[in-house]
């Protein structure tokens, strides 16, 4: 899907982040725990953690990409959630696990694991994707006032395309066509020139404004 496709390189981007930044965070953590471990071994240790919790997700996310995730795999997923939360790898592989449950018809087993990444991650940036594709779910599911609940919350600018278009989603599932006409508008205008296809056809679907 086009709208997965621009949340996974935002995702692309945060692990990047983390993967070029994440051992100067880790030396700002180790000072302050210096005086019981040894700043240097404390961020070893951090360092290890990390590339342990990179490794075992880099495995998971390549059984979601080519649908292969069985209950080995499950596993190391919960392995990642359970022993790695304190790193941004908790979050990603519950968006993993979300996809494949989603993409194999469970529905239920998707919105948990969202909603457990938007609780638990420390990252904004996997939150409000983690928000976007929960928003979604719910509105294929008719869940609607609680896409609107996900879809009202607060979010940065680079966000406000995605939220804008699911808001036209929502209002279109509901018989709410003004409304939806204004929030694709916003969408495309926060597109930054650039609104994906579908969005514009789901706009230009709707007509004109009824002045009637």
């Amino acid at each position: 899907m086009e709208e997965f496709e621009s949340e996974d390189q935002q995702i692309q981007a945060i692990k990047k982040w983390w993967k070029e930044n994440g051992a100067s965070l880790l030396l700002g953590l180790g000072i302050g725990v210096g005086a019981l471990l040894g700043w240097r071994e404390y961020l070893a240790y951090q360092t290890g953690h990390s590339a342990e919790a990179s490794d075992l997700y880099q495995t998971v996310q390549t059984q979601v990409a080519s649908n292969r995730l069985d209950d080995e795999h499950m596993r190391k997923a919960d392995t990642i959630r359970n022993e790695f939360a304190d790193t941004p790898y908790a979050a990603l592989v519950s968006l993993a696990q979300a996809r494949h449950a989603y993409e194999n018809g469970d529905a239920e087993s998707a919105i948990m694991h969202l909603r457990w990444a938007i609780e638990n991650s420390a990252e904004a940036d996997v939150k409000h994707v983690a928000s976007l594709r929960l928003a979604r779910i719910l509105i294929a599911q008719k869940q609607y006032d609680e896409a609107e609940s996900v879809l009202l919350g607060e979010h940065p600018a680079a966000f406000t395309a995605g939220y804008e278009e699911l808001k036209g989603d929502l209002y279109v599932a509901r018989g709410e066509i003004a409304q939806a006409r204004v929030a694709y508008d916003k969408a495309i205008n926060a597109a930054d020139g650039n609104p994906g296809r579908w969005l514009l056809l789901k706009r230009q679907d709707l007509g004109s404004v009824d002045h009637s």
